[in-house]
């Protein structure tokens, strides 16, 4: 039986809903209260220190764009200028309350919060932690190792804003996507709101994964009027991880959701101009019957964020995430610094805000309580400036990337040969669905792809699967039928219709750990999805200098020939190809469907594997044992020397068909099947036309910017001497795919076409 909570009957009994309270600024502590409770005098120079690191980091980019930072006055500083001046007790007050291990993502004004995290993290170090941070340090003793550590931190974030080979980054990613993975720092995100579905999918895996870890996603008020983040905030408060259909610990989504809400998103504002809310938290009551927890909280006071996000923290371990946290915070500067702020805000209302300053107040309070001397609260002033100043300075004359490299960490090229013993241990609930064959050993198309799953689910409990309809039902095309009862709804599980998060959760579950199989029903949704695949699983491991790997795939059906119309019959391999980063795998026939999704789930790269619905029924040979194909190896699929065909997808069969017809009229054809796009493996078809002078390459996408143009344009290059006529294209007319049935045969290429351009060479 189908194991729903509830049968669903009508019921139109009245009822109201009560969306209770969302606390705000309830925090009356002080400095004085906080060390009352707990709050150990020596760790308040250490809250100071940090905000003094993150001010003096963002005030240094504003000198360097004037020339006024002496230290550095003759470097020409090119990066961006989003600068979070003002928002100092939020990233400190935030990052101090977390534990050392826990994630943050942030923002494309992240460098404070970037700062803010390594800096606590460091000051959490014992003396082993600190030597193995910074080995090559002089000093011995841990107070000379923290400086180390400290001064080191300093010129990696200096670094990577200068686009310097030692940077974090390894100036691959810059300030707008710097990240220290051996912090738990994820990423900064130059998308507003790009980092947020993947801070709720590295909590998925968090919570999966059984750690005791939390997210904290930072991302900024303009973020919470973004689609993806809506998503996300959905995605994290579903009922199915805390309720029946969850294991007995039914633990909800260990995050936190941290709105800086500095009150302008570039110059709009958010209050009273493009939001229908007085404040942010209010978006919890839209998401979670509990409203996510959601309170407003005073951000310019250290203290007070502090205390929040610890309560929020300690919540999210319990098992009670995720929690909505809006900070209400300022920067003091524009969106960037070639932003003039006068035309719509005033200096009055700047002032406002500087008069209390979060650095100001908080070291108002330590002088009052007498933990710190002013000599003593100047003395850090100076050796925090001193010590960027050095860090800086040391940055501007370090090295920068060799050009030579500037394609390196685009792809890792590791795999998963091994699977560790703590995942290969893996629970089956049931005994997986039987895969037919007939006494040829041929199975479905579809089939093979079941196969394939449950093979590499069997084989690590770090694959899971998950998507619109995936689980009961077996996906819109029944290739995942049967995976839910045999490895239960951890590892398999419906989504809802959020494709961009589908996507970006998949990311972030890579990152901490997981290797996610993501089904996307229709390749066309892909494109509401296209950011999360373009701008973020295709390009982390290159932007983080290849500190962390994306080990994830996005499976994607395409609907061409089965009438389905303009929005669902799209085929967009040609459009991922296009993007750096990203592989993209298009099988053809059940065998290599197989093969080649075995080896996209064991490879550390993010792949688009691409499966043709008219292609899901068909048969082949498909061996029972476990097998693998390489990617990026093109196949010969028949032989000839008279005329080269080319193709990937269900467009082989037509090629196949045609090369049967030449063959009755003395024209032999070899066929070659990519197999995949990235990696392309052209050496097959470049040897192919060497010997038969002649070439057609084929698909189903239409024409016009097709990837079929690049293969013609590569054979064109690197064979053009043994060219006897010009390379021709087949695919789809140019045009959107209609209804119709008669439409869409006179849309879509056949045998006939194939025929009909070889002929015009031949």
């Amino acid at each position: 039986m189908p194991n729903y909570l509830s049968d669903n009957r009508p019921d139109f009994t009245p009822f109201e809903i009560d969306c209770g309270k969302i606390p705000g600024f309830q925090y009356r502590g002080d400095l004085k209260h906080e060390v009352d409770h707990g709050l150990e005098k020596e760790e308040i120079p250490r809250l100071l220190e940090n905000m003094l690191m993150v001010r003096e980091v963002e005030e240094m980019i504003i000198k360097l764009r004037s020339g006024a930072y002496e230290a550095t006055a003759d470097f020409e500083y090119r990066g961006p200028t989003h600068v979070s001046i003002g928002q100092e007790g939020t990233a400190v007050g935030a990052c101090t309350a977390l534990a050392p291990t826990d994630k943050i993502t942030s923002t494309h004004r992240g460098h404070g919060d970037s700062m803010a995290k390594g800096t606590a993290a460091i000051f959490a170090m014992d003396e082993d932690e600190l030597r193995a941070r910074v080995p090559d340090a002089k000093g011995s003793s841990r107070e000379e190792l923290l400086e180390a550590a400290l001064e080191d931190h300093a010129y990696r974030t200096i670094g990577e804003l200068f686009g310097k080979d030692d940077g974090y980054c390894k100036g691959r990613g810059g300030g707008m996507h710097i990240a220290d993975f051996s912090i738990g720092h994820l990423g900064a995100n130059a998308i507003v709101g790009g980092g947020v579905p993947i801070a709720t999918g590295a909590a998925m895996a968090l919570r999966y994964l059984r750690d005791e870890e939390v997210v904290c996603c930072f991302a900024g008020d303009g973020a919470y009027a973004n689609g993806v983040v809506l998503e996300a905030l959905n995605w994290a408060a579903q009922y199915q991880f805390t309720n029946k259909l969850s294991k007995a610990d039914r633990k909800g989504l260990p995050i936190i959701f941290v709105v800086q809400n500095n009150h302008y998103g570039m110059t709009h504002r958010t209050d009273n101009e493009v939001m229908g809310v007085e404040t942010l938290a209010r978006r919890g009551a839209g998401f979670a019957d509990d409203n996510m927890k959601a309170e407003t909280v005073n951000g310019m006071d250290i203290l007070a964020v502090r205390d929040a996000v610890g309560r929020a923290a300690e919540t999210c371990r319990k098992g009670e995430g995720p929690v909505l946290l809006e900070v209400s915070t300022y920067r003091y500067y524009g969106h960037s610094l070639s932003d003039p702020r006068n035309e719509y805000r005033t200096r009055e209302e700047e002032q406002a805000w500087r008069d209390i300053d979060p650095i100001d107040t908080f070291i108002a309070q330590v002088l009052e309580q007498k933990l710190m001397s002013e000599d003593e609260v100047e003395a850090l002033r100076k050796k925090v400036a001193d010590r960027n100043a050095r860090a800086a300075v040391r940055a501007a004359e370090s090295a920068d990337p060799d050009p030579a490299d500037v394609l390196k960490y685009l792809y890792t090229d590791t795999v998963c040969d091994e699977v560790p013993d703590e995942h290969a241990k893996v629970e089956i609930v049931n005994e997986p669905p039987e895969i037919k064959r007939d006494d040829d050993q041929r199975t479905t198309y579809r089939d093979a792809i079941k196969e394939a799953l449950i093979e590499e689910m069997k084989r690590d409990d770090r694959v899971i699967v998950y998507g619109e309809d995936v689980a009961d039902y077996g996906g819109a095309f029944k290739a995942t039928k049967g995976l839910l009862e045999t490895f239960g709804r951890d590892r398999v599980f419906n989504t809802p219709i959020s494709e961009a998060c589908i996507c970006g959760t998949a990311v972030g579950a890579a990152m901490a750990g997981l290797r996610p199989v993501a089904e996307l029903m229709y390749m066309d949704f892909s494109l509401m999805a296209s950011d999360q695949i373009a701008n973020q699983a295709a390009k982390w491991h290159y932007m983080s200098g290849a500190q962390t790997e994306v080990p994830l795939v996005y499976r994607a059906s395409v609907g061409g020939g089965k009438g389905y119309g303009g929005q669902h019959s799209q085929t967009l391999e040609s459009v991922f190809a296009h993007i750096p980063g990203l592989y993209v795998v298009y099988p053809a026939t059940p065998y290599d469907a197989k093969g080649l999704l075995k080896s996209a789930i064991r490879d550390n790269n993010p792949v688009m594997f691409v499966e043709s619905q008219i292609l899901y029924g068909k048969k082949g040979v498909v061996p029972p044992e476990d097998y693998t194909l390489p990617l990026g190896r093109s196949d010969v699929k028949r032989e000839g020397g008279d005329l080269t065909l080319v193709t990937w997808g269900p467009m082989l069969h037509d090629v196949l068909k045609a090369a049967d017809t030449l063959s009755g009229e003395g024209v032999e054809a070899d066929v070659i099947d990519l197999l995949s796009l990235v990696p392309l493996d052209l050496q097959p078809v470049l040897d192919s036309v060497r010997k038969t002078g002649r070439c057609v390459v084929a698909s189903h996408a239409v024409s016009v910017g097709s990837f079929t143009a690049e293969v013609a344009s590569r054979i064109t290059h690197e064979a053009f001497d043994y060219l006897d006529a010009p390379v021709m294209r087949v695919g789809a007319r140019d045009g959107i795919a209609p209804q119709s049935h008669v439409l869409e045969a006179a849309f879509l290429p056949d045998a006939d076409d194939i025929l009909s351009a070889a002929k015009g060479i031949l």
